[in-house]
């Protein structure tokens, strides 16, 4: 199925306004890198009116205006992580939309959970394995040697279980990425549609 010009026009100024939310202080950011902020809601957004594949050409476009945006010294960890975060929610709605296809608040909640356990198990794996090795080294300067110094340092800095550092914070995002969204789209349809 084509896209036709509205879809396109309102997945150019999604990514410009993640684009124009990253750069703004609108966020909060924990000692080991990651940002609750809104760059996430034009995503989950596109999703709720236009389904997963205008949604994920607006992904792919956000990821590669944060590489942009964030300049080489970032090692490109912050955007890498925004896609599989954001992918990860649009996975747990479409398993949402198999709950409650009409889209009650029985959806917005089955989507908030699935995507809240995805988000977390993935994220959990991916800042051990992939991005806190590379963040604390490279951008912190830790001498990092194994696994459990990654686990010692951010159960120092959040002052809790490393699982729990991690998936606390990626399901207030969550949060913010689907109910903010969610209340926004009704607005949203009425002006574009």
């Amino acid at each position: 199925m084509k896209a036709n010009a509205r879809e396109i026009a309102f997945t150019a100024i999604m990514t410009a306004l993640a684009l124009v939310f990253q750069v703004l202080p609108l966020k909060v950011r924990t000692p080991w890198g990651m940002s609750i902020d809104l760059v996430a809601v034009p995503v989950v957004l596109l999703y709720l009116l236009f389904g997963f594949r205008t949604s994920m050409l607006g992904l792919v476009a956000v990821t590669f205006g944060l590489m942009i945006i964030s300049g080489p010294n970032s090692l490109g960890i912050g955007p890498i992580m925004k896609f599989f975060a954001t992918l990860s929610v649009l996975i747990g709605l479409i398993f949402a939309e198999k709950v409650d296809p009409e889209r009650t608040i029985k959806y917005l909640l089955a989507g908030f959970v699935v995507a809240s356990v995805i988000r977390s198990v993935l994220m959990i794996l991916l800042n051990y394995y992939f991005a806190l090795p590379i963040y604390l080294k490279f951008v912190l300067g830790y001498d990092i040697t194994s696994g459990q110094e990654i686990i010692r340092i951010v159960e120092e800095m959040m002052h809790m279980p490393f699982w729990l550092a991690i998936a606390l914070p990626n399901t207030i995002q969550t949060a913010v990425d689907v109910f903010v969204a969610y209340l926004v789209v009704g607005r949203v349809k009425k002006i574009i549609f």
